[in-house]
């Protein structure tokens, strides 16, 4: 496969069965594809999710496509990409570029490059100057490549589900000091209730 019998274009639904058979290709449980492990990667699930994100409009996905190949329809990568802003005050628009996904036995062939190009012509497209990519923050291979083509870091995301915070935060009770404070709150409503009607008794 030569660089120059691969074109890119955008998705359509017929892609679905090569996208999926694309994506299983890589280990979804180590979160490669994503930067989080997928709980659900059978094929109807990811055959259903790209269904959804095509229809939706939102993002855009880009195949690069080599018709000499036979399998998958001949895609041989993918990239999703998306119109979006960083910055909470002075806000930048970017062209927001993630699952940046070839072939394994198709890298090293320039395919990615062909795909960032064509995200390139996007931006300029939507007068949009900055392009934002995101890897897998355990991807050595994705992160060294996006530095090698010009990609400066930005920030360091990281991510803690609720319950690890609760826990770090020393709010590891919270729910069940909640539960007190409710029913405390209803008692005390109770009690007021009570001795209202008393009052007017009395009365």
């Amino acid at each position: 496969m030569s660089r120059a019998s691969v074109h890119v274009r955008p998705v359509d639904l017929g892609d679905i069965p090569a996208l999926v058979s694309l994506t299983r290709s890589f280990d979804l449980s180590a979160g490669t594809f994503s930067g989080r492990p997928l709980l659900d990667s059978s094929e109807d699930r990811l055959s259903t999710r790209f269904a959804e994100i095509i229809s939706d409009g939102s993002r855009h996905l880009l195949v690069a496509v080599d018709d000499s190949v036979g399998s998958r329809g001949g895609i041989v990568g993918l990239l999703v990409t998306r119109c979006d802003e960083i910055g909470a005050i002075d806000l930048t628009p970017v062209l927001h570029v993630s699952h940046l996904l070839v072939d394994p036995r198709f890298r090293r062939r320039g395919i990615g490059r062909q795909l960032l190009g064509a995200v390139v012509h996007m931006a300029d497209e939507r007068g949009i100057d900055h392009v934002l990519a995101t890897a897998a923050s355990g991807s050595r291979e994705g992160n060294r490549y996006l530095a090698r083509i010009g990609f400066a870091p930005l920030v360091s995301a990281r991510i803690a589900s609720t319950s690890v915070l609760r826990r770090t935060l020393g709010m590891a009770d919270a729910p069940e000091r909640i539960a007190v404070l409710r029913r405390a709150r209803l008692v005390r409503g109770t009690r007021g209730l009570a001795a209202g009607r008393v009052a007017r008794r009395g009365a």
